[in-house]
């Protein structure tokens, strides 16, 4: 009985809050001190119910620009010694914002479930990529018009899925792809993948990003499980259009699937797209 004992995971409902302050100096967007004071105040949820570890999934966050490079170092300390996960909301986050004395206060309150990390998770590879000059290169800024695409490895055989979150009102189903009729797309392990590639896969989708605005930040999902699992009912797109749903929608499907799942490994990376 022991062993079973000790890999029950713990979840629980959490509400918490925290405050993240930023100065004319400092080079972020007001887009990305909301994600991150939003972020910060899910991490400060976990820690306080479940304490923090040395190790876990570390928050990307985009280093290309001047500044931003500490800025990654920032979200490694803060939010991946959390020791556990966010699963996801059960209210919609509240941010109120002020301007004093040349500084920006962002409070942040949330209220969601968590659950405690206690074991080890399959060591999932995977990179964002677009066409360079010099050929495939990683990227998390991209041009409107450009192509992307998604290099994956999983060291044992499962099921995966791609989601583009692009805001509040549109999540896109990216993989599996509109003609997998079975709503699953298997892998092996050991295996490199290239998602969105005709030349690699020629039953494949390739996908542009596209922006209407000057810079507009996305967030692409990755989702893996050992056990099948199937994609969240989405409204079927045209040519030019993926398969989407609400995002609000999504969350609540992909909440489902990890309280269901305990294998389920899910991947967020954030993306810049910028007009031409």
């Amino acid at each position: 009985m022991l062993p079973s004992a000790l890999k029950a995971q713990k979840t629980a409902t959490v509400s918490g809050e925290y405050t993240y302050v930023i100065t004319e100096n400092d080079d972020v967007t007001l887009n990305e001190a909301k994600r991150k004071c939003i972020e910060l105040a899910k991490a400060a949820c976990i820690k306080a119910e479940f304490g923090e570890m040395v190790t876990s999934d570390v928050i990307d966050s985009n280093a290309e620009t001047n500044g931003q490079e500490a800025s990654s170092y920032f979200w490694e300390n803060t939010v991946a010694m959390a020791k556990g996960e966010w699963l996801g909301d059960t209210e919609p986050a509240e941010l109120d914002v002020d301007y004093k004395d040349g500084k920006l206060t962002f409070t942040a309150k949330v209220h969601g479930k968590i659950r405690e990390i206690i074991q080890a998770k399959a060591d999932l590879k995977w990179d964002i990529q677009k066409d360079g000059v010099n050929g495939r290169t990683s990227a998390t800024s991209f041009v409107s018009g450009e192509r992307i695409y998604v290099n994956f490895r999983s060291p044992s055989a499962g099921y995966a899925a791609i989601y583009l979150i692009v805001g509040d009102d549109e999540t896109s189903c990216l993989l599996p792809y509109p003609n997998d009729v079975d709503g699953r797309y298997a892998i092996k392990g050991n295996r490199d993948y290239v998602f969105f590639d005709k030349d690699v896969e020629p039953s494949a989708y390739h996908y542009r990003l596209k922006t209407k605005r000057r810079q507009e930040d996305n967030q692409i999902v990755v989702i893996y499980s050992p056990n099948p699992f199937t994609k969240c009912n989405d409204i079927t797109g045209d040519k030019l259009h993926p398969n989407s749903l609400s995002t609000h929608d999504f969350q609540k499907w992909l909440l489902k699937c990890q309280r269901r799942d305990k294998d389920m490994i899910v991947d967020k990376k954030w993306i810049k797209i910028n007009e031409k």
